[in-house]
């Protein structure tokens, strides 16, 4: 574990933002409040985004409602259509019509602001920074050399956790600008283990949006609400929320809040390396790029830089339930979706026992540190072309010499960024033998049967999985053979173990993607023959090797 590089907690910027929580408030309520006016100039009047949040929220509270929601909501927004509806638009003084339309807007604003807010409280960090460490250790040496091992424990989660990258230069930059880590998200414990491994390498905390239906276990939400995780919730779908929400991220990294965003949105529920983005906020980056640029000397601005981060695992804890939602939002099958694991602690328990015990490994493979363009950086954090000269990413927001908004352009930036961080997604990527296993299995399932259909595959019987051994070993080779090839021209990354002899990577591959789960995604029969007891699964990992153009090695 590296020295910290800012060794008291208290200067780390999310400390220091956090003892300011009404200013971040109001500020935040400003910002929202400014944007939805001038939004409002352009298209709906400010009445009609209300009312369309009021009619939204009784359906969501209807429909959808979660442990985690106030006890007052029902009434706060009863109280809200009950002051739309006290007066006529038309009829009422149009001073009296802003004030009471901009009262309500700002009440609904500071509601929404409270609710998104995170805090980091540094003594529960310590803590939990002395404590899961020997958590894991103890878990790990238990898992691997029995029950009495808790007690002495010899491994550690560092020695199962491999982290990848120009470690030093993202370090040097974490002190000299605003880092945004931008991960692949295929599991709920994602967040956990990635903020393990900034501890590990020695950055200070990072802030990071989580899912408010997680907060709905009591003990979870005290600990992520407190270590620097702020709420998402995507059941909101009105515009105020939306722009509420921009907007507190635009504030927070433009104060300095080194943050993670899963451009993804979500867990990839196929398991495959991200396609899409959803870049509403990603889009805050930029925008806070540009008010530094607004707001300071152009010489001293400040600096902010994007991390992508691929996460590669053998095994995912909830795999299952992801890949019989992503089946069944296809809608030309019906699955049953089991319930998300992530809620059981037996369920987290179980998952870190299993790969601790079985020698299985996560990978964190940070790319290159890139500016908010996508340029390359220097260890200093300038931004420079592929020649190696340095450039001045101020002119990008400039017009006619002067810095200015341009929502249009700056959303045309964003997609450009888009672009680029799928691309190092994939280069970034560390191919384990599991994923190379199962890809393999079900591709050479799909030839045998020369089906595309992905429902006809998933419902083949038992005898017709069987591939024999000696196609099976073939074809693995010549899957390996053009990963390396692509790992020579830096297209993908290769974990040490995909160096061994090909059964053993086979076998080392089915042993670990089968860790977890009661059904195993691919097996040897008592033949020697392949097969797989959950052909759902089989296609979920396979997922992870798409998009490398590997079918043409079937």
């Amino acid at each position: 574990m590296l020295e910290p590089v800012i060794s008291n907690i208290q200067d780390w910027p999310i400390a220091r933002i956090a003892r300011h929580q009404d200013e971040i408030i109001e500020d935040v309520s400003e910002e929202s409040l400014n944007q939805i006016i001038h939004l409002t100039q352009q298209s709906k009047s400010i009445r009609d985004l209300i009312a369309q949040a009021v009619y939204l929220e009784k359906i969501r509270l209807k429909d959808d409602p979660w442990d985690v929601d106030p006890e007052d909501e029902s009434e706060f927004w009863a109280k809200v259509k009950k002051r739309l509806s006290s007066y006529d638009p038309i009829l009422t003084d149009k001073n009296e019509v802003q004030k009471i339309e901009n009262d309500l807007l700002k009440l609904i604003i500071k509601r929404y602001t409270e609710e998104i807010i995170g805090n980091f409280d540094p003594k529960l960090y310590w803590f939990a920074q002395q404590t899961l460490p020997i958590f894991f250790g103890r878990l790990l040496s238990a898992s691997s050399g029995g029950i009495k091992s808790i007690f002495k424990p010899k491994m550690a989660l560092k020695d199962r956790l491999f982290i990848t990258g120009p470690i030093e230069k993202i370090r040097q930059l974490s002190t000299k600008g605003t880092v945004i880590l931008v991960p692949t998200h295929f599991s709920n414990l994602d967040s956990i283990i990635i903020g393990y491994g900034m501890t590990t390498i020695g950055l200070p905390a990072f802030q990071y949006g989580a899912g408010l239906n997680l907060f709905n276990s009591r003990i979870l939400g005290y600990f992520m609400g407190n270590l620097g995780a702020y709420k998402l919730d995507r059941r909101k779908k009105n515009l105020i929320y939306i722009e509420t929400l921009k907007a507190y991220s635009r504030i927070n990294v433009y104060k300095g809040a080194h943050t993670i965003f899963f451009p993804g949105g979500t867990r990839s529920r196929a398991g495959s390396i991200e396609k899409d983005l959803k870049l509403g906020l990603v889009g805050t980056v930029i925008e806070a790029q540009r008010m530094h640029f607004e707001k300071e000397a152009n010489d001293n601005a400040h600096k902010i830089f994007i991390l992508p981060l691929t996460v590669s695992y053998h095994f995912v804890l909830e795999a299952s339930s992801l890949i019989s939602e992503h089946l069944k939002r296809t809608g030309k099958e019906q699955f049953i979706i089991a319930d998300d694991p992530f809620q059981s602690a037996r369920a987290i328990f179980k998952f870190f026992w299993e790969l601790f015990s079985a020698s299985s490994d996560i990978t964190l493979s940070f790319s290159e540190p890139m500016d908010i363009f996508g340029n390359q950086v220097d260890d200093e954090g300038n931004s420079i072309d592929k020649f190696g000269n340095k450039i001045d990413i101020k002119s990008y927001f400039s017009r006619n010499g002067v810095i200015a908004k341009d929502s249009q352009r700056e959303q045309v930036y964003t997609k450009m960024l888009g672009d680029i961080i799928l691309k190092k997604f994939m280069t970034a990527n560390t191919v384990y033998s599991s994923h190379m296993v199962a890809f393999v299995a079900f591709e050479i399932l799909k030839k045998k049967f020369n089906e595309t259909d992905i429902f006809t595959i998933l419902r083949l019987t038992e005898e017709d999985r069987e591939i024999p051994w000696d196609d099976f070993v073939f074809t693995c080779n010549r899957v390996r053979d053009e990963l390396y090839q692509l790992n020579n021209h830096n297209k993908v990354k290769l974990a040490p173990h995909m160096t061994l002899e090909m059964e053993d990577i086979i076998e080392h591959g089915i042993r670990n993607v089968g860790l977890y789960h009661t059904l195993s995604p691919i097996y040897r029969t008592k033949e020697g023959n392949i097969s797989s007891e959950d052909l759902k699964l089989l296609y979920f990992y396979h997922n992870r090797l798409e998009g490398y153009g590997l079918q043409k090695c079937i």
